[in-house]
C-alpha cells in the first residue's frame, strides 16, 4: 500500500492534472484582489464569486446568468480565538486549471473526466495574525470548496467549535432530504419531499429542484479526520442553511493540529435529474488512488445467508434453525456458481454472533460451521468468502484486534469483510455518535488496515460515502440507506415505492450503496411477520440498473431463485460498468437508467405508487440490430394483490426504436440488450 495522501496538504492537488498557472500565475492573479474574485467553469456557464463583506468571506453561485446560491457566509470558529467569520482581509488569489481523465478500479463509467478551474484565496485576520485559505474548484457540473488552515505560529493544536458555512438557496425549491440526526440509523430512513423553506434540518446530501428546473445536491467530499456535516435552517432567512457538524462527546466539533484542510463542501448542479446521477464531481474532489496494487480488488455480485435471517426463516444464533451452517453455506456457493456471483456472505458464522452479540472474536467459527471446508469448497467453485464482522458497537475491542483479524483472514484467503456497527459506538470507552470525528477516524483506520491485508470492505451503519473510494477503492460499498431489510422493520408498508426513485439523486450521490436488491419472491413470509417487499418482482430486476454497487447482492434464497423465471436475468449481471446513462427521470415519480458492460446494455425502469406508460428512445444503443430480452410485469401483475408474475419476451430493436414500457404501480421493467447475430 502506498503512503496515504496527506489530508493536511496545502493544495490537495490531483496527480496527473494539467496545471496552468500553478507556479506562474497570469498577470494580476496573485495580486491583492479589489473587492471580489470570480471563478468560471471550463464551459463558462457556471460562475462562483467570492467576496469579503464586512470582514467575512462570502460566496455566491450563478448558472446561465441565474443565481442559484445567493450571497452566503463562510468561516470557522476556533476555541479561545476570535471567530474566523469576521475581521478578514483578502490578500491574494491564485488560479490553476485541472484537466485529466482517470480510470477507476471499478465504477459507473470506465473513464472519468476531471476538469475544473481552481482558485486559492488567502486571507488573514490582522487582529490575531491567523491565516485562513479558501480553495474553490468550479466544474461544469458543480463546485467544491474547502477551508485550509496553513501551518502557522500559534496553531500547533486547536479545536473547531463550529463551522459557519452557509448555503442560501431558493426557499420555494422542491427538496428531498432526511432530517439531521446523530443516531446510528440516522441515514436509514425514508426521504421526504418538501418545500425547502419547510425543511428545518437535513442530513447531507440534500437535493433540490428550483422553480427554473435547476437541480442541486448539497453534499461533502473527502471526509477524513473531521465530523460529518449536517444542515440547519436559519429561522430568519428561509432557504438558508448553515453547516452543523456532529459533536464529539466533549461538545467540540474537531480537535486538530498543524496544517489542515477540511472536507470539500460540494454543490452538484445540473439541468435535469440525470445530470446529478451521472456526475463524478464528488469522486473528482477526492485524491487519486493511494494503493500501488489494486489487482486484488474484484467487483462483482454476491449471495449469502442473509435474507433468510431477515425473514426469520433461520437464525444468527446456534440451534436447530441456525442459518450459517456448513451445509447451508455450500448451498449458497452452488448458487453463486450458477449465478456467476463472485462471493458468498454468511452472517452468523462466528462464535457468539446473534443474541447479545457479545464475546465475538471474529476468528472462531461456530461448531456447525466448518470454515476450512467452506473455504475449500468455495475455492473449488471459483467463489470468494465474505466474513461478517458485526461489532454491535464494541469498537474498542474491534480496533484492538483489527490487525490480527485481517492478517488471519489474509492467510486464509478471505479478501472481503462486511462490517457492522448496529445500535451503539463505544470508542475510547465512550458511547458516541457514529458520525463524529473519532468515528470517522475509525472507519478510515479500518479501510487502511484492510488495504494492507488486501481486503475489501462493505461497511454497514457507517457514515455516508463522500467519494473516498477513488482514493481507497477497497472501500467497495456501504449501507447508509433504508435498504431491503427495511421492508421488515418499517412495518407493513415497508419502503414505499417512491423511495427507489429518489435514491439515485440523494443517497447515491456520494457513492455506492449496499441496498441488497434481487428479492424476487417479494411476498415470502415464512415466519408470519406480516411484512413483505413493497415492489413487484420485475421492479427488483430493474434495480440492478438503477442502483450501483461494485459489491452488488443477489439477496434472495437459492430456493426462491430456483422457482422464479426472473433469475435468468441476474445470471452474470455486471457490478462494475463501462458507461451509465440516466434517461428519463422525475425524482419521486419514476426513473429509467441504462448501463453498459462491453457491448451489452442493461436498462431498468421503475415507478412509484402510480401506474405509468413510458416511451423510451434507445438512442444509446450502437449501430445494428440488438436482441432485447425484456422482463416486465405481466398483464395480471398487481403490486398489492399479485406482485410475482413476470412476462419474459424478446424482440429485435435498433437505436432508432422507441420502446413503450407499461409499468404497474410499484413495478418495473428490466431489459438486457445484446448485439443480434448477423
Amino acid at each position: 500500500m502506498a503512503e496515504a495522501p496527506n489530508r493536511r496538504a496545502v493544495l490537495g492537488a490531483t496527480a496527473g492534472a494539467v496545471l496552468a498557472g500553478a507556479l506562474a500565475a497570469p498577470a494580476g492573479a496573485s495580486a491583492v484582489p479589489r473587492d471580489r474574485v470570480t471563478i468560471a467553469s471550463p464551459n463558462g456557464r457556471l460562475l462562483v464569486t467570492v467576496r469579503v463583506v464586512d470582514g467575512r468571506l462570502c460566496y455566491q453561485v450563478a448558472r446561465n446568468g441565474r443565481n442559484l446560491v445567493a450571497l452566503s457566509g463562510l468561516g470557522l470558529d476556533l476555541a479561545g480565538r476570535p471567530s474566523l467569520t469576521g475581521g478578514l482581509v483578502l490578500e491574494s488569489a491564485r488560479r490553476r486549471t485541472i484537466d485529466e481523465t482517470w480510470r477507476p478500479v471499478w465504477g459507473a463509467d470506465a473513464h472519468v473526466r476531471n476538469q475544473a478551474r481552481e482558485c486559492v484565496l488567502r486571507t488573514v485576520q490582522p487582529a490575531t495574525g491567523i491565516r485562513l485559505d479558501l480553495i474553490v474548484r468550479v466544474f461544469d457540473d458543480g463546485i467544491g470548496f474547502r477551508y485550509r488552515l496553513p501551518a502557522q505560529a500559534g496553531l500547533d493544536t486547536y479545536t473547531v467549535t463550529a463551522e459557519r458555512t452557509e448555503f442560501s438557496l431558493q426557499p420555494t425549491a422542491r427538496s428531498w432530504s432526511l432530517a439531521a440526526g446523530t443516531d446510528w440509523n440516522a441515514d436509514e430512513r425514508h426521504y421526504r419531499q418538501a418545500r425547502l423553506a419547510d425543511v428545518e434540518t437535513a442530513q447531507t446530501p440534500l437535493s433540490l429542484a428550483t422553480q427554473n428546473d435547476e437541480y442541486i445536491v448539497v453534499h461533502e467530499a473527502a471526509l477524513i479526520d473531521y465530523p460529518s456535516m449536517t444542515l440547519a435552517a436559519d429561522a430568519d432567512r428561509p432557504g438558508t442553511f448553515t453547516s452543523e457538524l456532529i459533536s464529539l462527546p466533549d461538545g467540540a466539533k474537531a480537535h486538530l493540529e498543524g496544517e489542515f484542510s477540511t472536507p470539500w463542501r460540494a454543490l452538484v448542479i445540473g439541468g435535469r435529474p440525470g445530470d446529478l446521477a451521472e456526475s463524478h464531481l464528488i469522486e473528482n474532489l477526492n485524491e487519486p488512488c493511494a494503493l500501488t496494487d489494486t489487482s486484488w480488488i474484484s467487483p462483482g455480485t454476491y449471495v449469502g445467508v442473509w435474507w433468510e435471517l431477515q425473514r426469520r426463516h433461520t437464525t444468527w444464533t446456534e440451534g436447530p434453525r441456525h442459518g450459517a451452517t456448513t451445509e447451508r453455506a455450500k448451498r449458497y456457493i452452488d448458487l453463486a456458481r450458477e449465478a456467476g456471483a463472485r462471493s458468498v456472505l454468511a452472517e452468523g458464522w462466528n462464535a457468539n454472533a446473534g443474541g447479545s452479540w457479545t464475546g465475538q472474536d471474529f476468528l472462531t467459527p461456530r461448531d456447525d460451521f466448518d470454515l476450512p471446508e467452506v473455504l475449500r469448497y468455495a475455492r473449488a467453485n471459483g467463489v470468494g468468502f465474505i466474513a461478517h464482522n458485526e461489532t454491535r458497537g464494541f469498537v474498542d475491542y474491534y480496533e484492538q484486534h483489527l490487525d490480527t483479524i485481517f492478517a488471519r483472514y489474509a492467510e486464509l484467503g478471505i479478501h472481503a469483510v462486511k462490517t457492522g456497527y448496529a445500535t451503539k459506538f463505544v470508542l475510547g470507552g465512550v458511547n458516541r455518535s457514529h458520525f463524529d470525528q473519532e468515528a470517522v477516524r475509525h472507519y478510515q483506520r479500518v479501510v487502511e488496515t484492510a488495504a494492507r491485508h488486501k481486503i475489501m470492505i462493505n461497511a454497514h451503519e457507517a457514515i455516508k460515502p463522500t467519494g473516498l473510494a477513488r482514493t481507497y477503492p477497497n472501500m467497495m460499498t456501504g449501507e447508509g440507506v433504508a435498504g431491503m431489510e427495511q421492508h421488515n422493520y418499517k412495518g407493513p408498508l415497508g419502503n414505499p415505492p417512491e423511495q427507489a426513485t429518489i435514491l439515485p439523486f440523494t443517497r447515491f450521490m456520494g457513492g455506492p450503496a449496499d441496498y441488497t436488491p434481487g428479492v424476487l419472491n417479494v411476498t415470502w413470509d415464512p415466519a408470519g411477520l406480516g411484512t413483505r417487499v413493497q415492489t413487484t418482482s420485475a421492479a427488483q430486476l430493474a434495480l440492478y440498473s438503477v442502483f450501483f454497487s461494485p459489491l452488488q447482492m443477489l439477496a434472495d434464497t437459492p430456493e426462491n431463485y430456483d422457482a422464479h423465471p426472473g433469475f435468468a436475468y441476474l445470471r452474470d449481471i455486471p457490478a462494475s460498468w463501462d458507461e451509465t446513462r440516466f434517461l428519463d427521470c422525475v425524482i419521486g415519480d419514476y426513473t429509467v437508467a441504462a448501463r453498459r458492460k462491453g457491448d451489452t446494455w442493461y436498462l431498468g425502469a421503475i415507478t412509484d405508487e402510480h401506474d405509468r406508460t413510458l416511451r423510451v428512445p434507445l438512442r444509446f444503443l450502437g449501430r445494428g440490430p440488438y436482441t432485447a430480452e425484456i422482463y416486465s410485469d405481466a398483464a395480471d401483475t398487481s403490486w398489492h394483490d399479485n406482485p410475482l408474475p413476470i412476462d419474459v419476451r424478446t424482440r429485435t430493436v435498433r437505436a432508432s426504436t422507441v420502446l413503450e414500457l407499461r409499468l404497474v404501480a410499484g413495478g418495473g421493467t428490466a431489459i438486457r440488450f445484446r448485439p443480434a447475430p448477423h
